[in-house]
């Protein structure tokens, strides 16, 4: 049994592939398995994993039809075989250290999650001291991660995971912004976790991002997928106690970026503000959310959208 199992969803990335696997294959512990789901590549990214296998009998790939990075990794889940889980996406990659550094902190505190803190600047390739490796253990790791103002404290793929957490906790299928309710509903039922100050990955700012593209009705469409099913979640007599800090840290991070990406597109589609008035009323009759609970400048953006669907 491999101490590590990474596992990497592909859809053509054949650009950054080979940077993503040499990161994994640099590891300063070696004992890991990739598990590469080849997402109906049509570039030359299928022909890069089946070379790396070939020489790696750590790198095991599977194929499947294109169905989305939330797919992929479910795919993944089976095939794991590794004590712990790192996700990592296959435009992005690691530091030499990074299983060796967040392994180190996992054993020393007892956590079941060890994550880094700021990942879109990659603090190079340095060597680590792992006897005087800096940690903080969160007693709260919930209410942490919705309060910190770290913004990759939502995000799956710079975090290491006891398999045991992950297995049997798919991602919701089809949808952009898939990381957010799978981190806050995992965090849920944490006691503990640990955090590391250093930049051990290496974020793709090349690649054209989902967060960068245009904003539209698919957006929102998953926006709200994921609010429905955290909130079916926290419904739960279990977490049932944490839903208001949820739903006003989190359902409210959510809200505000969507009344934000659609006051802020410029592409002409005359639809999106009458779609996102339509969707937020849905919510708040729910009760998902509060339209008083959110800032002053994200009511007065609002309150343009509506503006503009009365032709002002």
């Amino acid at each position: 049994m491999p101490k590590v199992s990474v596992v990497i969803p592909v859809y053509n990335t054949e650009k950054f592939l080979t940077r993503c696997l040499n990161s994994v294959l640099s590891q300063s512990v070696q004992d890991f398995e990739a598990i590469c789901i080849n997402d109906g590549s049509t570039d030359g990214s299928l022909k890069i994993l089946e070379e790396y296998a070939s020489k790696d009998q750590r790198i095991k790939v599977i194929s499947q039809e294109n169905k989305g990075q939330s797919a992929a990794r479910n795919r993944a889940m089976p095939e794991i075989s590794g004590d712990y889980v790192f996700f990592l996406d296959s435009d992005d990659f690691i530091h030499p250290q990074t299983f060796e550094i967040l392994l180190n902190v996992a054993e020393k505190t007892g956590c079941a999650v060890v994550s880094t803190t700021e990942t879109k600047q990659y603090g190079g390739d340095k060597s680590y001291n792992t006897d005087d490796l800096q940690f903080t253990v969160h007693q709260e790791p919930l209410k942490h991660i919705l309060t910190t103002n770290i913004a990759s404290s939502s995000v799956i793929w710079n975090k290491l995971y006891k398999t045991e957490l992950v297995r049997n906790r798919p991602f919701i299928e089809g949808i952009y912004f898939e990381d957010w309710p799978w981190v806050t509903c995992l965090f849920a039922g944490l006691n503990q976790y640990a955090v590391v100050p250093y930049a051990l990955n290496g974020y793709n700012t090349e690649n054209e991002s989902t967060m960068r593209s245009a904003f539209n009705v698919r957006k929102i469409n998953d926006y709200v997928t994921g609010i429905k099913a955290v909130q079916d979640f926290f419904a739960e007599p279990k977490y049932a106690s944490l839903w208001p800090v949820v739903r006003a840290k989190r359902i409210g991070a959510s809200i505000k970026m969507m009344i934000n990406k659609t006051y802020h597109e410029k592409s002409g589609q005359p639809d999106l503000n009458k779609y996102l008035s339509n969707r937020l009323n849905e919510l708040h009759k729910e009760k998902a959310f509060c339209y008083f609970n959110l800032p002053m400048k994200t009511l007065w953006r609002l309150a343009k959208i509506q503006m503009r669907l009365r032709g002002k």
